[in-house]
Parts: structure tokens; sequence; C-alpha cells
């Protein structure tokens, strides 16, 4: 078997966000999402899927795919993490996360071809599963909106099968250190717990964006509300900093979504400067390079709980790889996009009671509407004007 074509499918999806900023009246979200579906063809007349949505950076993983492509004609796909190697080894450029990105929906394309071939689900390749569904949270939902919208948003998000509600404090603040922002981010928090009782999961994740000082006091005003943790308390890139808020942080600390291959999680590994890491299996280099950080974080009793913004493909290979790791912890999931999955890939999944099953189907489990989406156009993402009232860039 040897693969004949590379074929890519970029296109727009709504977001359902129209969270906006009490202040400013600016978007805090994007209305529409760019999503890249991938597809790899074999003279055996067997395809595999892949994603490489990476929001803004769609037109450039889609040249760089193109790039690639020549170096995959009439290789054998079921060599697949030795042809990926192949891949990176092949470039200079080693990390980042268009490469990383363009990459992981190749890797994720093959390992969809083995599974077909060989009439198992990915997860059978990866060594079998651990467990037989995943536990996923909603994102998105819990920004500084009123204290009533927070509830409503908690308890129907739990009625709709969600373990929990993730969403954006402190995103509002007006600069570095607005306490008032940490207040209403409270008020929708504690609105959010009572609403769901005390066993609902409430992960916070600021983006990235706060000053590490905002982020510890936030930290220690919300702990009696027991969220599961704080995601990216800080800018990504001084363990540092990260390493002290884990330390002075009465919440769990998380983060790993702006990282992209397994050596940029060795030091947060090696120093534990969190609780629990978020690899994006669309950003880092594939299934291969996210399994091996969760064996790396093993080591350090670090559980995984992986971020996911992606569409079918990359949430079926997230899902595969999430059955499969000892050390998996929670999975990220997106209800405005997962309510619109059919609408381009078959698939046998259902969210209840805070799981979603895993597919036993062949390969990741789902068929893409390939006719479907090739009619859909792309529109370029949006960028939002993230500032404070002085002009100054709040950072993300």
């Amino acid at each position: 078997m040897k693969i004949t074509a590379l074929k890519t499918y970029p296109f727009s999806v709504p977001t359902g966000g129209n969270s906006r900023d009490p202040h400013s009246g600016e978007l805090l979200c994007s209305t529409m999402k760019s999503w890249l579906f991938v597809k790899l063809e074999t003279d055996a007349g067997i395809s595999g899927w892949g994603e490489g949505s990476g929001e803004w950076l769609v037109p450039q993983v889609e040249a760089v795919l193109q790039v690639l492509w020549p170096l995959l004609v009439d290789r054998d796909p079921t060599q697949v993490e030795a042809l990926c190697e192949d891949l990176c080894n092949r470039s200079p450029w080693k990390t980042g996360p268009i490469n990383g990105t363009a990459v992981a929906a190749i890797n994720m394309a093959l390992y969809d071809i083995c599974g077909k071939a060989w009439d198992v689900p990915v997860y059978t390749i990866l060594g079998g599963k651990r467990r037989d569904r995943v536990q996923v949270y909603a994102s998105g939902g819990l920004v500084e909106t009123s204290p009533e919208d927070a509830a409503e948003t908690a308890k129907r998000f739990i009625a709709e099968g969600y373990s929990g509600i993730k969403g954006n404090p402190l995103e509002a603040r007006r600069w570095p250190m607005d306490m008032s922002s940490i207040e209403r981010s409270l008020a929708a928090t504690a609105a959010a717990r009572e609403a769901m009782g005390p066993d609902g999961a409430i992960l916070l994740d600021t983006h990235g964006s706060p000053t590490p000082e905002l982020s510890i006091e936030f930290a220690r005003r919300v702990a009696p509300y027991t969220p599961l943790f704080i995601e990216e308390p800080l800018k990504v890139g001084s363990v540092d900093a990260l390493l002290d808020i884990t330390q002075r942080s009465p919440v769990p600390i998380a983060t790993g979504e702006k990282l992209f291959t397994v050596r940029d999680f060795d030091e947060l590994i090696g120093r534990r400067a969190c609780a629990f890491l978020q690899p994006d299996i669309t950003h880092c280099y594939g299934i291969g390079a996210l399994r091996q950080i969760a064996a790396d974080a093993e080591k350090q009793q670090m559980l995984m709980a992986p971020h996911n913004v992606a569409g079918p493909i990359g949430t079926a290979a997230t899902i595969h790889t999430d059955a499969a790791i000892p050390n998996f912890l929670i999975q990220e999931m997106c209800p405005s996009y997962f309510d619109m999955f059919s609408d381009y890939a078959e698939h046998d999944w259902t969210i209840a009671d805070g799981y979603i099953n895993v597919s036993d189907r062949p390969g990741f489990g789902i068929e893409v509407k390939e006719a479907d989406i090739a009619k859909l156009p792309h529109e370029p993402m949006a960028y939002r004007q993230y500032r404070h009232t002085d002009g100054s860039w709040k950072g993300w």
C-alpha cells in the first residue's frame, strides 16, 4: 500500500460566540472559526483523514502541507511514526505551531489509514484502551457575565451531559491589577457552583494573559468554589513564574496548549511546574507526540487534560489517545462545535452523564462528508481588539 494523494479542505464554521467586554463592547471571541481537514489517499483505495485546524494559521499550515506532500508520495502509510519523524528531520525548523500542525494532520491521517487497513479502532494500535468512555467538560460559558447568566449556562451544559463547564475569568479587566475583574469573575463562578451543586466541575481559563500577581490573588479568592484547575494563569515563557504560581495557588494549575514539541514540555514535567498538562493534538505533532508527553508526565504523577477546539477529526484522534493513556484526567469539548459535527462527518458519539463514548469502529470511527465540506467557503479569522482602557495590549 502506497500514498498517492494529499487533499486539503479549509473552511469556516460559526463559533456561536457573542460575549463582549462590558467596558469596551469589543467581542471577547471570534464569530467564525477556521478548520482544515486533510485527506491522504492510497493505491489500495483506503483513505485517512487528519485535521490541521490552526485558527489564524490555516493558510500557512495548508502551504506547509503542500511543501511536505512530495515527501509522502509512494511511501508506506503504515510506517506512521517513522514517516512523521522523517518529515521533521528533512527540515531545519523543528518546532512552532505551523510545522507542528501540518505534521499532526498527516500523523492523524496515517493512523486513520492503519486502523481502516487493519480493521481495528486506532486505540488498538496505541496499545489498547484503558477506559471505555472519556470524561468531558463543556468549554465556554463562564465569562464575566451576570451571575444569572452563569447559573443558567452551567445548568444547561450539565443537563446536556457534560461533567462540568469552563469559562474565561479576568478577561474584561481594564488594567493589569483590576480587582473589580476578580469580583465579577467570582460572582459568576459562585453562581455556577450553586447551580451545579458540589459535583459539577468548574474549570477556569485565563488564556495566558493576566499578570502572575493578579492570577494568584484570583486563585486565593476563587478557591472556596473548588475549581478543578486554573488554566494558563500567565503568559507562556517563564517556567520559574509558572512554578511560583503553582506553589502559591490553592487551586491546581494547568497549561500546555501553546507548547508544541515533547522537548517544550520537558522542563515543565521535570520541575513539576503545574498539575495538569494540556497539549493540543492538532498542534503538538500528533498522536505519537501527545502519547510521549503523557508518558513523560506519568513519571511525575501529572495528569493529562488535552486542549481541544478542533473539528470532528481532531476530536476523534484526541479521544482515541485519551482512551489509551493511563494518566488521563478530563477532555475539553466545545458544545457549539460538537452540536454541528454531524454536518461535516458521520459519527457514533453521544455525550451523557459526563462522558463521551469511545468509538469501536475501524480507524477513528468517523466518515467525513467530503462532498459537503468541499463546497464550504473559508474566511480568514478576525483578530480581536483585546486591550486595557489605556490602549495597551492585554495579551494572550
